[in-house]
């Protein structure tokens, strides 16, 4: 199968968004309830062990087990979609000014905090869970996009979930300007001198990164292959996914999870393997699938918002269950974050995303 991604619709993107925040919202919920571990930000070989053990001494944890490793990965649609929605914005029509680019960017990604780290305090401060001063903590550091910046508070906060997320995509947001200019003016040879780039710099500041107590793949360098990636396939109609990319791309992911030198490969080439495998169902799956999964990438950011906060109310219900009831809790824990999500969505579209949107046109105007 050949498979050209140039005319990706803006629905199929949404759709693939809805397939990644299923996968990330139940590897946030499983992880919670084994030992696995996930090779998310540094590599561990006992991570895959960890996977191998646990399905082979019981069958039945399959599921759980393998969102837990490999449901992370969900994290790259979206960053293959930010990469491919940016190009398609620039190719129809380029900002008059960076200024003018970037300042609606700002704006919404900190109107989604703001909004978010509302609902983060109503969920947990009434139970107990977060104190005063470590949610004002939570609060700066977020505003402050600074979250990703030590493995210390990666994931400090109580509930918080991948927050470090909003900080790493305005990483990108910011250098995509420069990335689009060389793409734009050497084309394909540009596109693989930045790949080849983009792992140098990788390859040489991981571990000085891990030595500064830095997250490297919590920040923009760690992930630019397939935010690359994204971008090539949004410019250049030539390019196809097809049995001579996926099958070394299959392979490196193998390798990659198995050993630490080829750990950097695992995000690049699970993106081509999720973009390959999962392309029958965002592109031409039954409607009641399509439909199901466009209002979950619709919502996703309010779902991203939310899952980690719930699961204060829904994880203490895991310990000394048994696996049946384990993915019940899940598929209920999924389904409660969906519906808050779209009441989420319902408020910010209504009161909140109209200021957002007569902010950035003055912007844009002036």
């Amino acid at each position: 199968m050949k498979i050209s991604l140039y005319n990706l619709s803006k629905n199929q993107i949404t759709l693939a968004k809805g397939l990644g925040m299923l996968a990330i919202v139940l590897h946030n919920f499983f992880h919670w309830t084994n030992s696995i571990g996930e090779n998310e930000f540094v590599f561990k070989s006992s991570h895959i062990q960890g996977l191998i053990d646990t399905v082979a001494n019981d069958p039945l944890s399959l599921i759980n087990a393998c969102f837990t490793y490999f449901g992370h990965f969900g994290v790259q649609i979206f960053i293959f979609a930010s990469g491919y929605g940016l190009v398609k914005q620039f190719m129809k029509r380029e900002p008059s000014s960076y200024m003018v680019y970037i300042l609606p960017k700002i704006i919404k990604i900190y109107g989604l905090i703001l909004f978010g780290l509302a609902c983060y305090f109503l969920l947990l401060y009434r139970i107990n869970v977060i104190s005063v001063d470590l949610y004002l903590e939570f609060v700066k550091s977020s505003l402050l996009l600074c979250n990703n910046f030590s493995f210390d508070t990666l994931f400090f906060y109580p509930y918080a979930g991948p927050w470090w997320y909003f900080g790493f995509i305005i990483q990108l947001y910011l250098i995509f300007p420069i990335l689009y200019y060389l793409l734009d003016k050497y084309k394909e040879k540009g596109f693989f001198i930045l790949i080849g780039f983009s792992y140098l710099l990788i390859y040489g500041l991981y571990p000085i990164f891990n030595t500064l107590n830095i997250p490297l793949f919590a920040n923009f360098i760690g992930h630019l292959p397939e935010f690359i990636l994204a971008m090539g396939f949004a410019m250049f109609k030539e390019f196809r996914l097809d049995y001579k990319i996926v099958l070394p791309a299959l392979l490196l992911f193998v390798l990659s999870n198995f050993s630490q030198y080829f750990f950097p490969f695992s995000f690049a080439s699970a993106t081509v393997l999720i973009l390959y495998v999962c392309y029958p169902i965002y592109n031409n799956s039954s409607k009641i699938i399509q439909k199901s999964l466009f209002f979950i990438g619709s919502i996703s950011m309010f779902m991203f918002l939310i899952n980690g906060p719930l699961r204060a109310y829904t994880i203490r219900y895991v310990y000394g269950k048994d696996q049946p009831d384990v993915l019940l809790l899940a598929l209920e824990h999924l389904l409660l974050t969906i519906v808050i999500s779209f009441a989420m969505s319902l408020f910010y579209n209504k009161l909140i995303e109209p200021m957002l949107d007569k902010l950035t046109r003055s912007i844009k105007e002036n």
